[in-house]
């Protein structure tokens, strides 16, 4: 769980490379779109299916939008038992995951141990955190970062800035430089800095919603605990 662009899907993925093996995804959104025939036969379909593929890592986005605490009846309350019975006779070797943007929609009887085993908090990421986000995204892009202050930019700038927000600010810095036939500079990524209002400022109230309910709820997925 966490807030949009800290890095729940890729932490899934960081997953399936560290075991080695496939990830799947399965879109809640995209079974209840209605294009793959009833959502309880495609979502039931989908999991049997899994099985067969396993050994395999199996990733739910976006969970809440298809199993939620507010509709336990009818269609989605269906998929939901389904889901729960599953998630416990499920094949050896397919390991589950989800993301989620608001957990606290889900039902507790999904989320206790046996089920999913761990519930992970993805925080916004500290100073010396973002500094590591932006040298990933400009050495990644071919940008030399030796005679960049990337340390004095995470955190002054940049506070309340996931990492998404940090990846668009290198490619818009890296844009602006490329434009005008230069390399990029520090004041580049400043300029572009100064002017972006994040999305914890934007929706800061919900932001301190998700993250009163994530204290002594989950584990922090930083290896840090301190200073947020």
């Amino acid at each position: 769980m966490g807030f949009p662009g800290c890095g729940k899907s890729l932490s899934v993925k960081a997953i399936a490379s560290c075991f080695q093996f496939p990830l799947y995804r399965i879109d809640m959104t995209e079974i209840f779109s209605g294009r793959h025939g009833k959502p309880e036969a495609a979502f039931v379909a989908a999991c049997r299916m899994m099985e067969e593929m396993a050994p395999a890592v199996l990733w739910f986005d976006e969970i809440e939008m298809g199993i939620s605490s507010t509709n336990s009846g009818g269609e989605q309350g269906r998929i939901f038992a389904f889901f729960l019975t599953w998630m416990q006779e499920k094949a050896r070797g397919l390991f589950v995951a989800a993301t989620a943007n608001r957990i606290d929609l889900l039902p507790a009887e999904m989320i206790r141990k046996g089920r999913f085993d761990e519930v992970f908090f993805v925080d916004l990421p500290l100073p010396s955190e973002q500094a590591e986000i932006f040298k990933i995204h400009l050495s990644h892009r071919g940008v030399d970062v030796t005679d960049l202050d990337l340390a004095g930019l995470g955190g002054r700038l940049t506070k309340g800035w996931s990492g998404a927000e940090i990846e668009q600010c290198v490619v818009s810095a890296i844009t602006k430089a490329r434009l005008e036939n230069r390399p990029l500079t520090a004041r580049d990524l400043t300029g572009i800095a100064a002017k972006v209002i994040p999305l914890s400022r934007t929706m800061q109230e919900q932001i301190g919603r998700i993250r009163s309910w994530a204290f002594e709820r989950a584990v922090r997925a930083s290896p840090d605990q301190f200073g947020r």
